[in-house]
């Protein structure tokens, strides 16, 4: 039975919350539900495909602080665990990778590894990030790049795998996103 609930609440953050065009009704779903910590101010907009080992015991595993953005269309692999900044925009179709395979093993075990993602990083669209990476605050990760390795803070990468291309000449951002349209 608790199998079954499991995946009846899987399919429904898939294939229902997601598209409810409400924030709030989500947003209490990935609290309440999921178990995530979302800090006020959080943004995900709709179709996101949120992966997941189970309810609860993934969830534990989310934070997301004040004033960051998920625009449409992202997988959020948390399984191995989320924890992204405050004032964070991750842009459209943008892919968080905390689970993979030991390709050596025999059994291809799964593992699992958490990303962290610092304040006012900038994550472009359809970029990658993969398990176990850090990216520093204030970075930027170009549209499309592959993040393999650590990012340091205020750097700008890009590239498959992705590296450092500059560093941000902005120091001390102290901008806010207060994003959150009607209906998305």
């Amino acid at each position: 039975m608790k199998l079954f609930v499991t995946a009846l609440m899987k399919y429904l953050t898939n294939n229902l919350i997601t598209y409810i065009p409400s924030h709030t009704l989500r947003n209490a779903w990935y609290r309440h539900v999921l178990g995530w910590k979302m800090a006020p101010g959080t943004t995900i907009l709709m179709r996101q495909y949120i992966q997941m080992a189970g309810l609860r015991t993934s969830g534990r595993k989310v934070a997301i602080g004040t004033g960051t953005v998920i625009n449409h269309g992202c997988l959020l692999y948390t399984t191995g665990g989320l924890v992204i900044g405050q004032h964070v925009s991750i842009s459209s179709g943008v892919w968080l990778m905390t689970g993979s395979h030991e390709m050596n093993d025999p059994n291809f075990v799964d593992v699992y590894r958490p990303i962290m993602i610092g304040d006012r990083a900038w994550i472009g669209a359809r970029a990658t990030i993969l398990g176990g990476v850090t990216i520093g605050e204030g970075s930027v990760v170009m549209a499309g790049a592959m993040v393999t390795r650590d990012v340091p803070p205020y750097a700008v990468v890009g590239g498959v795998p992705a590296m450092v291309i500059r560093y941000r000449e902005l120091r001390d951002p102290t901008y806010t996103l207060n994003f959150r349209p009607l209906f998305e």
